[in-house]
C-alpha cells in the first residue's frame, strides 16, 4: 500500500502542516530549500510535484528493427509512441537499416503533427517533437477534425451523385488532415494526463480532455466514413447511367451533417436540451436510411449494392453524431 497518514499539526498562530514520507522526500531528491509545486484537484486532492516545469523534459523512446520487419509493422510502432507522448523517438538497427524503414520514417514525420528528423546514420535516425500543445489545444484540433469532416461528406455525396472521379480522389486525399489532427488530440490527452498543468493552460480538466479524445475519435471515424462513400463514389463513376435516388440520398445527407453540426454545438455550449433533440433527430434520419436501404436489398445490380453501402455509412456517420451529442449530456452534467 501507498497510503500513509499524517496528522496534520499546528506550529504557529495560524499556520498548518503536515509532514512528506521520507521515502519519497529520498526518491525525490529533495532537501530542505527546495521548492515544490501544488495544485488543488477537481476531487479535493492536492497534486504534489517536485518538477516545477515538466515543459523541458525528455521522453525518449527507442525503437529497435530488422530488415525481416514490414515497413507497416514499423509505422504502427512510431504512431503508438507518439501517442504515449514520447517527444524523442530513436530508431534504430543493428545493421544497415532497409530503406524502406527509413522511408516510413520519413512518411510518419510528414503525416503527424510535430515530429521531425534531426540526426540520420547508416543505422539510426532520430526524430524530435518539436510541436507545442499551447500552440493547437486539443479543443483546436478536434473543431477543425469536424470542419474537415463534414466537407468530405458533403463532398463524397456529391462526387457520388454527380459522378466526379476527382472530387471523389480529393476526398480520399483529404483523409490525412483528420487523422493527424486526430493522433494530435489522443497526444495531448496523454500529457494532459501525465500533466494536469498543461490542461489548465489549455482550460481543461483531464475530463474534459477525454470527452474531447472521445469526439476526436467519433469524428475520426466519420471521416473514414466519408472515405468509403468516395470509393463507392468512384465505382459508380465506371457506370454509363447515374446513380438512383440521388435526391433522397442527398437529403439524408444533408440531415445527418445537421445532426453531426448540432451534436458539436451542444457539446462545447454544454446545452443538454439541444443534445437530446440532437439524439431523437438522429435516430429519425437513421431509420428513414435503413428503409430506403430495404428497399434496393432485393436488387443484385451494383448500383443498388453501392446505394446500400453509401446508406450504410450515412447511417454509421450519424449514430457517431449521436454519439458526441451522449458526450455532450455527459460532460455538462459535470458542470
Amino acid at each position: 500500500m501507498n497510503t500513509e497518514v499524517r496528522r496534520v499539526q499546528k506550529t504557529g498562530a495560524s499556520t498548518l502542516t503536515v509532514s512528506l514520507p521520507k521515502n519519497w522526500v529520498d526518491s525525490s531528491g529533495l532537501k530542505a530549500g527546495d521548492q515544490v509545486s501544488m495544485a488543488v484537484q477537481l476531487d479535493g486532492t492536492i497534486l504534489l510535484d517536485t518538477n516545477m516545469d515538466r515543459r523541458k523534459e525528455t521522453f525518449k523512446k527507442e525503437i529497435w528493427t530488422d530488415g525481416d520487419e514490414s515497413a507497416e509493422h514499423l509505422t504502427r510502432k512510431l504512431i503508438g509512441a507518439y501517442l504515449v507522448g514520447y517527444n524523442v523517438i530513436e530508431v534504430r538497427s543493428k545493421d544497415r537499416m532497409e530503406p524502406e524503414a527509413k522511408s516510413a520514417i520519413r512518411e510518419f514525420s510528414r503525416l503527424a503533427i510535430g515530429p521531425e528528423v534531426v540526426e540520420e546514420t547508416a543505422n539510426s535516425v532520430i526524430m524530435h517533437d518539436l510541436s507545442d500543445p499551447i500552440e493547437l489545444p486539443q479543443e483546436k484540433c478536434v473543431r477543425r477534425m469536424h470542419l474537415i469532416a463534414r466537407s468530405m461528406h458533403a463532398d463524397a455525396i456529391e462526387a457520388l451523385c454527380e459522378e466526379d472521379k476527382g472530387l471523389a480522389e480529393d476526398v480520399i486525399d483529404r483523409d490525412t488532415d483528420v487523422d493527424r489532427l486526430y493522433w494530435m488530440a489522443v497526444k495531448q490527452n496523454t500529457l494532459i494526463a501525465r500533466d494536469r498543468r498543461l490542461g489548465d493552460r489549455m482550460g481543461l480538466d483531464i475530463f474534459q480532455s477525454n470527452d474531447l479524445m472521445l469526439v476526436a475519435r467519433g469524428i475520426e471515424r466519420i471521416g473514414d466514413h466519408a472515405v468509403r462513400i468516395a470509393r463507392n463514389a468512384l465505382l459508380s463513376a465506371e457506370d454509363a447511367d447515374k446513380i438512383p435516388n440521388a435526391a433522397e440520398i442527398r437529403k439524408l445527407s444533408a440531415e445527418s451533417m445537421r445532426v453531426l453540426e448540432k451534436g458539436m454545438d451542444s457539446l462545447f455550449r454544454k446545452d443538454i436540451p439541444e443534445a437530446n433533440d440532437v439524439i431523437d433527430e438522429g435516430r429519425d434520419v437513421v431509420k428513414r436510411c435503413e428503409k430506403l436501404g430495404q428497399g434496393n436489398r432485393a436488387k443484385d445490380s451494383r448500383e443498388a449494392i453501392i446505394i446500400n453501402m453509401v446508406m450504410d455509412s450515412i447511417i454509421r456517420s450519424t449514430m457517431y453524431a449521436v454519439d458526441i451529442a451522449e458526450i455532450a449530456i455527459n460532460g455538462a452534467m459535470r458542470q
